[in-house]
Formats: C-alpha cells, structure tokens, sequence
C-alpha cells in the first residue's frame, strides 16, 4: 500500500530534502511552508516521479489551516520540520512578543500538525508515524551562539512534547520520535554565518528508518542525535 506523508517547513532545507526523497521513493508527499513560491519550485523539482507534490501555503502556528490541510491529504506519516531561529538577546530584540512568535511556530506548530494527525488516526484506526525536528541545541542548549534563547528553549521543548505525545499514542498504535541534527548546510545555518559540511540530504535516511516500521517498530519517543561532520 502507498504510503503519504505530509511534511511541515517542506519547502527547503531538511524538509525539502525529505519531500524529494520520499516522492523518489514513490510516496504521495504534501509540504507546507509559509512560503508559496518555495514550495511550488521544490513540487516543480519532483514533476518526474510516479506522484506530484501536493503544496499547502500556510502557517502551522495557525491551528486551522494546518488541521485542514492534514485532514484534506490524509497522511499516515508526518514530519515536523517547521521552524524559526528568533535571533534576540534577553536585554535587546527578544522581547515577549518575540519568544512567542519563535515557540508559537517551533513548538506550537509541532502541537498542531500532531494533534491534527494524532486525532485522525485514532478516528480512522491508522497507526501513523511522526518524526518530529529537534535540534542539538534542544539537547545541551546553546554552546557556540549567542542570542539563540528562544530557538533553544523550543527545541528542548519539541523533544519534551515528542516524549508526552508518544506515550498517548501508544495505545492507537501511533509513534512519535524526534531527531535532533547538528549544524546542516540550510538556509537556517546561512542566516548564522555558517556553511557546514553537512548536507541535510545526509540526515533524511535517519528520517526514513523512523518512519519504517519494518525497521523501527520498537522505537517511540525517542530522540535521536546527530553529530554532523563539522560539530
């Protein structure tokens, strides 16, 4: 049976690399992003394998439209990669506001795209996957930046929230993991100055084994590191 998977933040970075891979794979691949034209040119990158891309221009800090686009696509597998640095000190540009906009889409929009998944399957008797998108700052913070206070208190949070989320899925057959990846060459890490070895192209087979019961049936609520090449 084909497999669907709806990917958040799918437009670039490890989230586009998973839509391409996956789409190759000949999976039926939706991508949500806040921006249309990125998503629409990575579609237009997978025209040639068995299934087009289906694009959903939306931000998932906003639970509607994420809750629609889900229900909408029918997905058995989701993957969070939605995401926001929130560059600010505490005593400069990181103000309330700007904490919650960093948590409403790092964390609250993992809590959305998941409870819309979650509540589907349960209702549909589908036992779904989730990788959820962490980081190595969500696991020992912020070692090398400076300013990243917000990013990093959401990515400790998606790991906490991945862990809660994958002890109520457990009796509908639901797993939840995360993987939280070092530096990646994205456009994330250009924003920072940086330009890592690491292509995100190399953490999507990570993705892939989570996502393959064959393979990972034991695992939920786990978080698994990755150290790239240059951390």
């Amino acid at each position: 049976m084909q497999r669907a998977l709806f990917i958040t933040g799918g437009g670039s970075g490890l989230g586009g690399a998973a839509a391409h891979h996956f789409a190759q794979l000949g999976w039926r691949v939706g991508i949500a992003g806040r921006d249309e034209a990125k998503l629409r040119r990575l579609a237009t990158s997978t025209n040639q394998t068995l299934e087009p891309v289906a694009i959903y221009p939306l931000d998932v800090a906003d639970p509607a439209p994420a809750e629609d686009a889900i229900l909408g696509f029918r997905p058995d597998a989701l993957v969070c990669c939605a995401g926001v640095l929130g560059r600010g000190e505490v005593w400069d540009t990181l103000t309330p506001e700007a904490f919650a906009r960093v948590m409403g889409v790092n964390v609250g929009g993992v809590f959305n795209a998941c409870r819309a998944a979650m509540r589907l399957w349960r209702d549909q008797a589908i036992a779904g996957d989730i990788v959820n998108i962490s980081s190595l700052a969500g696991i020992r913070g912020m070692q090398r930046f400076v300013g990243l206070t917000a990013y990093a208190a959401s990515k400790h949070a998606v790991v906490g929230l991945t862990e809660a989320l994958a002890l109520e899925g457990k009796a509908h057959g639901i797993r939840v993991n995360a993987v939280a990846p070092g530096a990646m060459r994205t456009p994330m890490s250009a924003a920072l100055g940086l330009s890592p070895l690491t292509m995100p192209e190399s953490v999507v087979p990570t993705l892939e084994f989570l996502l393959d019961r064959a393979r990972s049936a034991a695992l939920t609520g786990a978080t698994i590191e990755i150290h790239c090449n240059d951390e």
